[in-house]
């Protein structure tokens, strides 16, 4: 999924900075030239350089231009690529293809006019029978059947708990919590062994991610997406319940001591150099985990987030769902003499075999239909493609909230600071409607 760790105030100012370092880059874009139509073809694409899809990217992209001698003028986007490339079109150097997640901005790019809808591409380009109707759907303006295709979905992604069994088993706790009574009983024994408890970023969609799946633990799927997408927070009984079950958590020592002032980085610095037991990760995450060298995916079990008595779910709670990476076609990309480019190039990304170096690289679920557990290499993806029966799945936040993430961020880091559940939830109605 590979969302952004820092807030949108800093991000913009180094959105603007970027455009002007990677001005040269993007000159090439929207030039107009009938000869660079024909030979090149311009992305912009969240996988940039030490991203663990990188590879099976690059890999894409050589044997695309090998077999039709068309060059991909690659630009590397940033944390703040939704800026860079609403920057970019409004210059008039407009990509042709972006690469990236449906979340805050490019959730509005359709009705802005930066891209095109993709419903007519999905036939055209012999995609129907391969992409999953429900990986479609998560692309449609809504979310549900019927939505405009905003793009086509490429990395899903599954979004438990990691545990450290050996961390836990040191504190005595015996095995994984599975309420959130249990929770607070073992953060408790985490603490007395000198050993931090949940780590989460508190200042940054992690946090804000975690916050959403303790929030919903009283509310049904339907209800929870309305208040998140219309607000009344505060006038929710069943949300209440759930902010107020948070600040429980919170109070009763389950995050790691200033979560307020951690960001992603810093989360998964803690978990896997030992210093806490507990992180909520997406599958993203997995090859990182192992590239860390610190052997902590030998000592990781994942699950679900813990359920309190009385809890809708079932099960402890985990997130899925295909709105990570995908491919957005822009309207310069949609023109005649480019459109075909673009269509060469994004189908041979969804080759089997293209998908299942991503699997196997980059620990993706793939949107489309087809075996690819021989790629599962790595220890975690193998155990995550068997989580469905042992947890239950929270609504995902991002296509609700929309563009109010960042603001909601800002409300959350109080959260996880000393905010009341009223202020939360008022904090968080404004934000909504703002």
């Amino acid at each position: 999924m590979d969302h952004r760790t820092r807030p949108r105030a800093a991000r913009a100012v180094a959105a603007f900075v970027s455009l002007l370092a990677l001005s040269p880059a993007l000159a090439a874009c929207g030039s107009g030239e009938p000869a660079s139509a024909a030979d090149s073809i311009d992305v912009v694409t969240r996988w940039s350089s030490g991203n663990s899809a990188a590879a099976a990217q690059n890999r894409v992209f050589q044997a695309f231009t090998a077999e039709t001698g068309i060059k991909v003028n690659v630009t590397e986007g940033l944390e703040t690529i939704d800026d860079q490339v609403e920057n970019a079109v409004a210059a008039g150097k407009s990509p042709d293809l972006v690469i990236v997640n449906l979340f805050d901005k490019t959730l509005g790019w359709l009705d802005a006019g930066v891209t095109v809808p993709a419903e007519q591409y999905v036939t055209d380009w012999g995609l129907a029978d391969k992409l999953k109707p429900a990986a479609l759907d998560e692309w449609r303006v809504g979310g549900a059947p019927g939505g405009k295709l905003q793009g086509l979905p490429f990395s899903g992604f599954s979004w438990p708990l990691w545990y450290n069994t050996d961390l836990l088993k040191k504190a005595g706790v015996d095995k994984i919590p599975a309420t959130t009574d249990e929770l607070v009983a073992a953060a408790g024994k985490l603490r007395a062994a000198g050993i931090g408890p949940l780590t989460v970023g508190g200042n940054d969609w992690t946090g804000q991610k975690l916050f959403y799946q303790i929030a919903e633990s009283y509310t049904d799927a339907a209800t929870m997406q309305k208040v998140m997408q219309k607000g009344g927070y505060c006038a929710t009984p069943s949300v209440m319940d759930g902010i107020k079950l948070f600040t429980q958590l919170r109070d009763g020592g389950v995050f790691v001591d200033n979560a307020a002032g951690l960001i992603a980085d810093g989360m998964y610095a803690a978990y896997y150099s030992g210093k806490a037991a507990i992180m909520p990760a997406g599958s993203w995450a997995y090859s990182e985990s192992v590239a860390s060298g610190t052997g902590i995916e030998k000592h990781t079990t994942l699950g679900g987030f813990p359920v309190p008595s009385g809890s809708t779910f079932k099960k402890p709670t985990a997130y899925h769902g295909f709105t990570g990476v995908g491919f957005m076609i822009t309207k310069r990309g949609a023109e005649a003499g480019r459109i075909d480019n673009v269509k060469r190039l994004v189908t041979k990304f969804y080759a089997d075999t293209a998908v299942g170096e991503f699997v196997k690289d980059a620990g993706i679920l793939p949107p489309t239909t087809g075996d690819f557990a021989s790629y599962a290499t790595n220890p975690l993806l193998s155990q995550s493609l068997g989580l469905d029966a042992g947890v239950d799945y929270a609504v995902l936040p991002d296509v609700w909230i929309g563009a109010a993430s960042d603001r909601i961020i800002q409300v959350l880091t109080g959260a996880y600071g000393k905010s009341t559940p009223q202020q939360i939830c008022a904090g968080l109605d404004t934000a909504t409607k703002d």
